[in-house]
């Protein structure tokens, strides 16, 4: 993702899976000035080792572990190989997932590895999202 403001540029590189509609999303949330929140996804891949109903468990606290962003820099203060949903924090749900990895800002959509089925915070891809067009997703 290419976000720029007055004075910072944050770099990344598309993915393979690269969905420029949900990069220009999220570039318009963050020109807009709102507050966003990331929430880390809380699965096996973020969280090895971690028993999964650990991960459910703490799931149902997702409410208290938004991290605020505020200016694009904020993003690059996220946790390292941590991917989240990104969202603007008066919204209920998203479809648009946000990493940093290695000092690189990452913005994708999620599909369920298993069913193939775009994904939001909320679950499955349906009209509560922040974005009800069908976005491509990795």
């Amino acid at each position: 993702m290419n976000t720029r403001t007055a004075s910072i540029h944050i770099p990344s590189q598309p993915l393979a899976y690269h969905d420029p509609r949900i990069e220009q999303r999220v570039q318009q949330w963050l020109a807009s000035g709102q507050m966003l929140v990331w929430i880390p996804i809380l699965n096996q891949e973020n969280f090895p080792g971690v028993p999964q109903q650990v991960l459910r468990f703490a799931d149902t606290y997702q409410e208290s572990m938004r991290w605020p962003i505020r200016q694009p820099e904020d993003l690059l203060q996220l946790p390292d190989g941590i991917t989240g949903w990104l969202m603007p924090a008066d919204a209920e749900d998203t479809d648009v997932a946000c990493a940093l990895w290695e000092g690189e800002v990452y913005i994708l959509g999620v599909k369920d590895k298993i069913t193939g089925r775009q994904q939001t915070l909320l679950g499955e891809r349906g009209n509560a999202a922040t974005d009800a067009s069908g976005q491509s997703a990795v």
